[in-house]
C-alpha cells in the first residue's frame, strides 16, 4: 500500500518553517538555500530535503530553480480563529483517474479528490459558489476550503480565472467576514485578486429589523497571473449622437470647443444587478430543487467575459448545474462535480433538457 504523508511537521521542519516565516516577514523575500544551510549548520542537500518536505506538506510554495521564490503559507486557522468549528465526517467515494479531462460530465465526488485527478494548468475558468459559513447545510459534509483553493490554483491555466461568489453570515450582530478571509488566503497561495465585484439582488426578500437589508454578495475575480481573456460586456449609454465638448484653452486664452461623438455603448461597471427567484434567477423550475442557486445570467456574463468558445468551464460545487448549463449554452466545454448524488442527478437532468433543444 502507498504510504500516506504525515502533514504534521517534525521538530527540525518546524524550526525551518519558523525561520522562513520570520525571515520573510522581516525582509519581504525568502533566504537562499545557502543562507538556510549556514543558519542551521547543515549541508545544502540536507536543507534542500527539509524544504522539499515543507512543500509536500503544503506549508510553502516555490518556483524551482528561482532564487528567493519560497512563499510561506499559513492555514486559515493561522490567519484567523474560525467562526465555525468544522464537523468531521468520513465519506467513501470512488477514486477517479483521468487519462484525459472528463469534458461535458457531471461527476459525483468530493471536490478536492476530483481535482487531484486533473492535470496542472488545465481549466480556463471556474465559476462557483461555496457554502456560506453555516448558511447552507450541504448534506452534512465538511467544506474543505483550504484544499479546494490550493487545488483550484494548481488546475487553473496561466491567465485563467476563478469566480468565487460568496456572502457572509451575521452572527450575534457581527458579520463573519469569512469572504475576505478566503480572498486573503487565495492571494497568499498565488492568485491575484483581479477584481472585487458586487452581485446585487433586485428583489431580495429578507428584511432586517435592526439594520439595512443586505442585497448583495461578493464576486471575487481571482486570476493566475494577468487574465488571458477579457471580453468586456457593454451597456447602452443614455445619450448618443454628437455634442459640443469643452477643450483646453488655446494660446489666446479662449476655451475652445469641439464637436464630439458620443459612443452608443460603454463597458459595464463591476456592480452587476440581477433579479432572483423564479423568473429572475432562471425560468427552469428544476433548478429550485437546490436550496441556493445564483442567476443563470450571472454565470453566463462571467463565462462570456473571461472565456472564448471552446474553453473549459469548471464548477467544483455545481449544485443544480447552473455554470455548466450556461457553458454548454455558449459553446464552452464544462466539468462539474458535486458531493451530493441528488444534485448530480439534478444537474444532469437540466443539461439533458438543454441538449434536447439545441
Amino acid at each position: 500500500m502507498p504510504r500516506t504523508l504525515n502533514t504534521q511537521l517534525t521538530k527540525k521542519q518546524a524550526q525551518l518553517f519558523g525561520y522562513l516565516d520570520k525571515f520573510q516577514q522581516r525582509k519581504n523575500y525568502s533566504p537562499a538555500l545557502k543562507e538556510m544551510a549556514e543558519h542551521f549548520k547543515v549541508s545544502i542537500p540536507t536543507i534542500s530535503q527539509r524544504v522539499d518536505y515543507l512543500e509536500k506538506k503544503g506549508r510553502i510554495v516555490r518556483q524551482k530553480g528561482v532564487k528567493h521564490s519560497i512563499r510561506v503559507l499559513k492555514t486559515m486557522q493561522d490567519i484567523v480563529s474560525p467562526f465555525i468549528e468544522p464537523k468531521e465526517i468520513s465519506i467513501s467515494l470512488p477514486t477517479l483517474k483521468y487519462k484525459e479531462l472528463p469534458l461535458n460530465k457531471i461527476i459525483y465526488g468530493d471536490a478536492v479528490e476530483v481535482m487531484k485527478q486533473m492535470p496542472d494548468n488545465s481549466i480556463d475558468l471556474t465559476v462557483t459558489s461555496p457554502p456560506y459559513d453555516e448558511l447552507r447545510n450541504y448534506k452534512g459534509y465538511n467544506f474543505d476550503f483550504e484544499n479546494i483553493s490550493k487545488q483550484l490554483f494548481r488546475i487553473t491555466k496561466k491567465g485563467g480565472v476563478v469566480i468565487w461568489v460568496v456572502g457572509d453570515k451575521i452572527r450575534k450582530g457581527n458579520k463573519s467576514l469569512t469572504s475576505f478571509k478566503q480572498a486573503l488566503f487565495f492571494q497568499q497561495i498565488g492568485f491575484n485578486v483581479h477584481d472585487v465585484m458586487i452581485y446585487k439582488k433586485k428583489n431580495t426578500p429578507f428584511m432586517r429589523t435592526n439594520g439595512y437589508t443586505n442585497c448583495f454578495e461578493f464576486m471575487f475575480v481571482l486570476s493566475k497571473g494577468s487574465p488571458k481573456t477579457f471580453n468586456p460586456l457593454k451597456v447602452k449609454t443614455i445619450r448618443q449622437g454628437k455634442e459640443m465638448l469643452p477643450f483646453n484653452k488655446g494660446a489666446d486664452g479662449i476655451n475652445k470647443k469641439i464637436l464630439g461623438e458620443l459612443k452608443p455603448e460603454k463597458t459595464m461597471t463591476n456592480i452587476w444587478e440581477y433579479a432572483v427567484g423564479l423568473g429572475g434567477s432562471t425560468s427552469d423550475k428544476l433548478a429550485f430543487e437546490h436550496p441556493a442557486i445564483f442567476p443563470e445570467k450571472l454565470a453566463e456574463d462571467h463565462i462570456l467575459s473571461w472565456t472564448n468558445k471552446g474553453d473549459i468551464v469548471f464548477d467544483p460545487m455545481c449544485g443544480s448545474g447552473t455554470s455548466c448549463k450556461m457553458a454548454l449554452k455558449n459553446s464552452r466545454s464544462y466539468i462539474g462535480c458535486d458531493i451530493s448524488k441528488e444534485y448530480v442527478k439534478l444537474s444532469e437532468k437540466r443539461l439533458r433538457n438543454i441538449i434536447s433543444i439545441q
